[in-house]
């Protein structure tokens, strides 16, 4: 004996859910990118080649992963601004900063925002391994 069940047809499946969460995605990363800031951070190049005293820079800025040094002392990062700033009345016009290989890239933009804000003019070299 043999028992004929009934034929279940297959229902499609609904896209509206799916459309919902793409919607809900999409309003959610037009949010978050309106909410986000992208800043500029002003650089100068290498030296142009010049050489003797006259390329010499008056302060160097050591950049290495967490730790600045500002003509080879250690210096934090809010008090740059005023460092810079007495260096420059005191007649220092050139200011070289150097970043170190392991240096990370959010410390270096951070120093940059800083200098930026002093107004001395600066060059940033990258220290070789």
């Amino acid at each position: 004996m043999q028992v004929d069940l009934p034929i279940r047809r297959q229902s499609r499946l609904s896209l509206t859910p799916l459309i919902d969460v793409i919607f809900l995605l999409l309003l959610f990363f037009m949010l978050t990118s309106t909410f986000s800031r992208y800043s500029e951070v002003s650089l100068a190049g290498g030296g142009s080649g010049e050489s003797g005293a006259a390329s010499r820079p008056d302060v160097i800025l050591s950049v290495t992963e967490g730790e600045l040094k500002l003509n080879g002392n250690p210096e934090p990062l809010d008090s740059v601004v005023s460092r810079l700033e007495e260096l420059k009345q005191a007649g220092a016009e050139r200011l070289l900063i150097i970043v170190s290989p392991d240096a990370v890239a959010q410390d270096f933009v951070s120093v940059m925002a800083e200098v930026n804000r002093s107004g001395m003019p600066a060059t940033v070299a990258r220290q070789q391994r």
